[in-house]
């Protein structure tokens, strides 16, 4: 990027601070701004910038409930970040020469509905829209960025990108509830939230550093077919819609897995390549079935909590979770509330008394598992001993 070098002294300082149409009228024959221009406070509707082609700098435009609408029909970069904040009144900005803005960052717009904009916008690293009136979000050409949050949008039905590498996080929420989210070209991510979307589209995503969550959605699919590996914690929390879920290259997880109350999930079998979870497994709903067969180890806990009355605690406590299990001990409530507690191995093996089946870790000659159970032999003592006292 080029400076200009035959700029006049007046469209040249550190900082800008624009409180009135005078103020802005001082800069009205200024081309190209070096410094970061500073709107505030500002006093009247309307905010033009009849020949402003260029600001090397930050432009920020905030606290100031009298601006319905900004103007800039001659701009074409914002060499740093683009920030609107608490424009109560803001219904409209134009841009539409705009060709490259590096950070946008818009928050508390309540009204601004219509936002004109060239359509290939470069340059850009983060954006950020947080409790406006938009209605789509669309038009940045960039591959890689820093940030992308976009929430509280509440007629935002529409999101869409082509990057491909996200840095830092993506997060999205509480916009509108026919929400529909499509990245097709992402396949990298450090961390991602998801929330209040009817449809989403993450097809290609190959990897997650960090944690991987998607709560109180309304999509019935969740699909992530080339998804292998995800560095923090996978969480699926009360999507009550979904009963199409498809994980099959995930192979690892860095935390824990969470999936609770998604009620229509009822067989926890979408992940056949599960190797390792780092942290904790915690399933809870009308769970029928669960099928992790390639899980070799989880470093956390396990709890399983089903209201479905199919549901066998007793099977799952006995089956291949107690020889994966490192992190302490496994919990099965049923569907008619009652627990079964067993520790693993690495726990110490020791009997845990609880009011149904006490499980407890041992190892024969041939290094097998094996699972006693001991209610039932000690129920016999009981009464045994209690005969002999009534003789």
């Amino acid at each position: 990027m080029e400076i200009e070098m035959d700029i006049p002294s007046h469209c040249r300082q550190n900082e800008f601070q624009i409180r009135s149409q005078e103020d802005l009228q001082d800069l009205s024959n200024c081309e190209i701004l070096i410094g970061n221009l500073i709107i505030q406070d500002f006093d009247y509707p309307i905010i033009t910038f009849n020949n402003l082609e260029k600001i090397l700098g930050n432009l920020t435009i905030k606290k100031s409930p009298e601006i319905v609408r900004i103007e800039a029909p001659l701009m074409e970069l914002i060499s740093g970040s683009f920030s609107m904040f608490e424009l109560t009144s803001l219904a409209l900005i134009s841009f539409p020469a705009l060709k490259w803005v590096n950070i946008l960052d818009w928050k508390i717009l309540p009204i601004l509905s219509n936002v004109h904009f060239n359509n290939e916008i470069q340059g850009i690293e983060s954006i950020t829209i947080s409790d406006t009136s938009l209605t789509g979000f669309s038009g940045f050409l960039a591959d890689t960025i820093d940030n992308l949050d976009i929430n509280n949008n509440r007629f935002l039905d529409t999101i869409e990108s082509n990057v491909e590498v996200i840095r830092g996080k993506l997060h999205i929420g509480a916009n509108a509830n026919d929400a529909k989210v499509s990245l097709p070209k992402l396949k990298q991510i450090n961390r991602v939230s998801i929330s209040n979307v009817e449809r989403l589209n993450l097809d290609e995503l190959e990897s997650v550093d960090d944690s991987l969550s998607l709560t109180n959605n309304y999509f019935q699919q969740i699909k992530f077919p080339k998804l292998s590996y995800v560095g923090g914690s996978l969480s699926l929390s009360g999507n009550e819609m979904v009963n199409d879920l498809e994980f099959p290259n995930l192979s690892e997880l860095g935390g824990g897995l969470v999936l609770t109350n998604n009620s229509l999930v009822e067989r926890v079998n979408f992940l056949p390549k599960l190797r390792i979870i780092g942290g904790a497994l915690e399933l809870v709903g009308a769970i029928k079935e669960i099928s992790l067969k390639n899980l070799k180890l989880c470093k956390g806990s396990a709890s399983v909590k089903s209201t479905s009355p199919v549901f066998d605690c007793a099977k799952w406590s006995r089956s291949e979770i107690i020889l994966v299990v490192r992190g302490g001990k496994i919990e099965c409530t049923d569907a008619n509330n009652e627990k079964i507690t067993s520790r693993t191995k690495d726990d110490g093996g020791e009997l845990i008394t609880n009011s149904t089946l006490d499980v407890e870790y041992h190892e024969n000659k041939s290094n097998f598992a094996v699972l006693t159970t001991e209610l039932s032999f000690i129920k016999f003592f009981t009464i045994l001993m209690f005969s002999f006292a009534i003789i």
